[in-house]
C-alpha cells in the first residue's frame, strides 16, 4: 500500500512540474487570437450598450432585444475575465521580472472595470477598460500591433451621441447600430498585421 501511495504521489509530483510552465498547453491560444478576442469584446460591447441605452422598451421586440444585451454583457465580460486570469495572469505574467508589478496592476485593474461594465450602461467605463488595455498590450513588447478596435472611436463616438441626445435628436436602437456601424470599416476587420516580438 505504501508503494502505491509512494507511486502515485511521484506521478502528480512529475504531472505537476510538466503543467507549471504553461495553465494552458503551447498551440492553443496566440496573443494576437486574444488580443483580437478582447478588443473585439470593446466593440461589441460599445454597440450593446449603446442599443441599452437607446431602447425605448415600446414594444416587445425591444423588451427582448434589452434583455439578450444585458445577458451577453454579462457573459462577456466574464469571458474576457477569464482570459485575464488565466491567460495573461497565470501564464504570459512571470514573477519576478522587472515589470511584473505593472502587469499585475493593470490586469487588476482591467478585472475592476469589467465588472463595472457588468454592472453599469455607461460608455466612460467602456473607454476607461479600452484606454488600459491599450496600456496592456504594450507591456508584452508588441511593436507595431494597428489594432483596428480604434475604429471603434470611443470619446468621439460618444460626444456625438450627447450631442445628439442634448438637441433632442435622441435616435431608437435601430438607428444608433446604424450609427455605430458607420464608424467602422467593417470590409477590413480583423485583416491587421501583428508584428509581434517577444
Amino acid at each position: 500500500m505504501r508503494k502505491l501511495i509512494f507511486g502515485v504521489a511521484c506521478i502528480m509530483g512529475c504531472y505537476s512540474q510538466l503543467m507549471a510552465h504553461c495553465q494552458m498547453p503551447c498551440g492553443i491560444y496566440h496573443d494576437e487570437m486574444v488580443f483580437d478576442q478582447i478588443d473585439q469584446f470593446v466593440e461589441t460591447t460599445v454597440k450593446g450598450i449603446s442599443v441599452l441605452n437607446d431602447n425605448k422598451f415600446s414594444t416587445i421586440q425591444q423588451r427582448n432585444e434589452f434583455i439578450r444585451w444585458i445577458m451577453q454583457k454579462e457573459k462577456s465580460s466574464n469571458d474576457v475575465a477569464e482570459l485575464i486570469l488565466v491567460y495573461f495572469l497565470q501564464q504570459k505574467i512571470k514573477p519576478n521580472e522587472e515589470d511584473t508589478a505593472k502587469r499585475v496592476l493593470s490586469a487588476h485593474l482591467l478585472l475592476f472595470y469589467l465588472v463595472q461594465i457588468k454592472q453599469t450602461v455607461d460608455l466612460k467605463v467602456v473607454n476607461d477598460f479600452y484606454e488600459e488595455w491599450e496600456r496592456f498590450k504594450l507591456m508584452f513588447h508588441i511593436e507595431g500591433y494597428k489594432c483596428k478596435v480604434n475604429q471603434v472611436k470611443l470619446k468621439k463616438w460618444a460626444e456625438k451621441r450627447k450631442q445628439a441626445q442634448e438637441s433632442g435628436q435622441e435616435s431608437d436602437s435601430s438607428d444608433a447600430e446604424h450609427s455605430h456601424d458607420d464608424d467602422h470599416d467593417h470590409d477590413h476587420d480583423h485583416d491587421h498585421p501583428h508584428d509581434h516580438s517577444h
